[in-house]
């Protein structure tokens, strides 16, 4: 069975003084400390070893060949320790590490100034940028897979808590020929004989949800054509034809001539956006990642806000 050593950094330190001063009596003035402490922890660390490190005399005091191996030795564990310290205080100051985000979708539209506003402020800590759509940010984040997302409040979760960023209306996305097209807004109702191309309504809590309560609301269920994911898609279905969309407004830039997106009336064709982590998430980058985005009109809600 390996023998196990025991030998403290201070005997390290203590012997490094020694090594380089090769005076015991300077060695401990170095230190600050008395000169009868260092000779005992080097006689301990030589008894630790099992070997001379140092040759003594009245006259001089010098390094044997085991000693000037140890040395070298030496002086690297000390600076690793080191390195190991100051290394673990960035870590716990957020300056190291990595974070994960889910950027896909809405997300990757209110995100991008946080993100490079934290880039500058962290240069250090990686980025991992999970391109997740919107609808699965709440079931990523509870499994762990992303550090922080976006939700759509509420919420029915006490795992998560959450902070308002904005309200974002829904557009109705129409083909450019579409009849509707020529109105400069439209209310829900005037879809109701529509076809609709839609984000999977049953798979997360997304904007696919969002958009089927608002056509409920307005007393109809819409007549889901084709189903498509992530939003571009639904947005390339309706340039090409397949029939209407309700968008989040973030998406209005997307196929500018081939979708002509207008506003919607009713004031309930919205959603409160949300950025979200999991509760008690004490992370100092998570924190600094938090400090990057924008505040918006809410504080921090708990679960179901």
């Amino acid at each position: 069975m390996l023998k196990r050593y025991y030998m403290e950094l201070r005997q390290l330190r203590y012997f490094i003084a020694v090594a380089e001063e090769l005076s015991f009596t300077r060695a401990a003035a170095l230190l600050h400390v008395s000169q009868p402490p260092v000779s005992r922890q080097i006689m301990l660390l030589e008894a630790e070893i099992g070997t001379p490190l140092f040759e003594r005399s009245k006259q001089y005091v010098r390094l044997t060949a085991a000693g000037a191996h140890f040395y070298e030795q030496a002086r690297a564990l000390v600076a690793a320790a080191q390195a190991a310290v100051v290394s673990t205080r960035r870590v716990a100051a957020g300056q190291v590490g990595k974070i994960a985000i889910g950027l896909g979708g809405t997300a990757a539209y209110l995100f991008p100034d946080a993100l490079a506003l934290f880039r500058r402020r962290h240069p250090e800590v990686e980025l991992v940028l999970n391109p997740l759509n919107l609808a699965y940010h709440q079931a990523a984040l509870v499994e762990g897979r992303i550090d922080v997302g976006l939700v759509v409040l509420p919420i029915d979760d006490d795992e998560l808590e959450t902070r308002k960023l904005t309200r974002m209306r829904l557009l109705a996305a129409l083909p450019a020929e579409h009849a509707l097209a020529a109105r400069r807004g439209l209310s829900l109702r005037d879809l109701a004989d529509e076809d609709f191309v839609m984000v999977p309504w049953s798979k997360g809590r997304g904007f696919g949800r969002l958009a089927l309560q608002a056509c409920r609301r307005a007393g109809f269920v819409p007549n889901v054509v084709q189903e498509a994911e992530p939003m571009e898609s639904v947005l390339g279905m309706v340039a090409a034809g397949a029939g209407v969309a309700l968008v989040p407004e973030s998406m209005d830039k997307l196929h500018g001539r081939k979708v002509a997106y207008r506003p919607i009336k009713e004031s309930y064709a919205a959603a409160e956006i949300a950025i979200a982590w999991r509760k008690g998430d004490a992370s100092p980058i998570l924190r600094a990642f938090l400090a990057c985005c924008p505040n918006g009109c809410g504080g921090t809600r708990k679960g179901a806000g």
